[in-house]
């Protein structure tokens, strides 16, 4: 009888193979969680998520819900059997410093890994409070062994529609024989009062995918699973084995291992099926950064007067790591103190024996591209800007700040700034400060919008101005509190306003245009 099961599962497999694709098999770290939107149909179906899992694998739980970063109190794994005939208890965790030597741990954010997964780690796993905080969530698992494809393992994919083809090929025509056929072992198990039928267990919906002019699809795996339905009526009144193993067992995966050792001509009919991916277009694509067309990861600028100094290092270098600079297309070797002046006998660039750029007493000449690798593989690009000292003391090309911070309306700091360049220099703890970049910057910190008690204002210069090059006042986050920022680009511009019509000018020109009109 089981040969005759068997030849009629593989004319059933061999009934459609043009949808077939092939999928690698390989031995990764699978993540399981669960979805806070889930569709619940019953509380026994919702207890825990069923996982099947091959042998020598590693299984990574979640303990939250899947894309949820929010993480709550401390809470506990536990294990309990797969028919709940004891307590659950606490998973004892390897304890060892270096983690890659726990075949059982958890990581910071509370997920259980299981290395080299056994059949003896089949059971449920349950992660809560130690008094039983978050429960209600259920964030419970229930893991199966099962087979292990060896080569190729096939699956089908399409719609919705190419679904239910599949649904009334695979799965339907194994429900009906499980219903019809004179098997003793289905016979016994219809006889108390068991119903089978073979479903497809949706996992979440993936990202969308494969994405062209923001239309892609996204893609749901149907995982094979063998559910049962109890006739409470019936069952009560039979004290069998099968009874006792089908009710603490709602589902199924339809490669486990526990199916062959129990009732192996139901695993013959089910394990080898084939699982769907399911795919619908969407149009939610992820934004793709677009990466910038540069070699390095690193661009950085300085500004620097004449006869200034400084000391450069290269950024993600230590002491394991082959350090070389470059100035334009010109190598600087370490060790070797040099100068870009004719005739000159001082050394103005070195490259010391740890990969540290130093530029002394800097002329035009030091000016240029400055680049940086590791390991041959390019770093930082770094622009040297000289200027000097004849056009530092005009101003004309280094815009200043105002930079100060003061608290109140006492604040000799308070917006409106009402000191000029003249009154900076006599009032102690404000300064017009020189910036490189020309952005200068107004920070304004306060408790409410109405409430302008313990107000401060910062006047500050940026390093760089925003990405747009456009001035603007908006409300941002600062140091990881709520704040009012202006952003303006000239000399001293956030210890003034901007240029604006005065209202004396206004009234000339309303007179002007009146007397012009009547």
């Amino acid at each position: 009888m089981l040969q005759i099961n068997f030849l009629w599962l593989l004319m059933i497999s061999s009934v459609s193979m043009d949808n077939l694709i092939s999928i690698d098999q390989s031995v990764a770290p699978t993540k399981y969680c669960r979805n806070k939107e889930r569709l619940i149909t019953s509380e026994e179906n919702d207890e825990y998520l069923l996982i099947g899992a091959e042998v020598d694998t590693i299984v990574v739980m979640e303990c939250r819900f899947c894309n949820e970063k929010k993480e709550g109190e401390t809470k506990i794994w536990y294990y309990q059997d797969r028919y709940r005939e004891n307590v659950e208890k606490e998973i004892e965790l390897g304890m060892d410093n270096n983690i890659s030597y726990n075949r059982i741990y958890t990581t910071p954010d509370l997920s259980l890994v299981v290395k080299d997964f056994a059949v003896t780690d089949a059971g449920i796993y349950l992660c809560h409070g130690a008094e039983g905080q978050e429960a209600e969530n259920k964030f419970n698992y229930r893991i199966e062994p099962v087979f292990k494809e060896h080569g190729v393992l096939y699956t089908e994919q399409g719609n919705l529609t190419e679904w239910e083809k599949y649904r009334e090929v695979y799965l339907a025509s194994v429900t009906t024989r499980f219903a019809v056929s004179q098997m003793s072992e289905l016979a016994e198990i219809r006889e108390v009062g068991i119903t089978l039928q073979v479903i497809s267990e949706w996992a979440p919906w993936s990202l969308c995918e494969h994405c062209v002019r923001n239309r892609g699809y996204k893609t749901s795996l149907g995982n094979c699973r063998l559910k049962r339905h109890v006739n409470m009526t019936i069952a009560n009144k039979s004290d069998s084995s099968i009874v006792k193993f089908f009710r603490k067992s709602p589902s199924l995966p339809c490669k486990s291992i526990l199916l062959e050792e129990e009732f192996p001509a139901i695993s013959t009919a089910v394990r080898h099926l084939p699982e769907y991916i399911l795919k619908e277009p969407c149009k939610k694509c992820p934004r793709v950064k677009k990466k910038k067309s540069g070699k390095f990861k690193y661009v950085k600028r300085f500004v620097l007067a004449e006869g200034a100094y400084l000391t450069v290092i290269c950024p993600e270098s230590t002491k394991d790591t082959q350090v070389s600079w470059k100035k334009d297309s010109i190598t600087l070797e370490k060790g070797v103190r040099r100068s870009f002046r004719k005739l000159d006998p001082e050394a103005r660039v070195i490259v010391d024996a740890f990969g540290l750029l130093y530029l002394i007493d800097v002329s035009a000449h030091e000016e240029g591209n400055y680049t940086c690798y590791i390991d041959n593989i390019g770093m930082m690009q770094l622009k040297v800007i000289v200027i000097l000292k004849a056009r530092l003391l005009t101003q004309g090309l280094l815009r200043r700040c105002v930079n100060c911070r003061s608290r109140g309306d006492l604040g000799s700091c308070k917006d409106p700034f009402t000191m000029n360049s003249t009154a900076i220099e006599m009032e102690k703890g404000v300064d017009a400060v020189p910036c490189a970049s020309g952005w200068c910057g107004k920070i304004i910190e306060r408790h409410g919008l109405n409430n302008e008690y313990g107000t401060a204002t910062q006047r500050l210069c940026f390093q760089r101005g925003p990405d747009d090059g456009e001035e603007r006042c908006a409300y941002t986050v600062w140091n990881y509190k709520k704040v009012y920022m202006c952003l303006c680009l000239g000399d001293l511009c956030n210890g003034s306003t901007r240029p604006a019509i005065s209202n004396g000018l206004i009234f000339t020109m309303f007179c002007v245009l009146l007397r012009w009109f009547v």
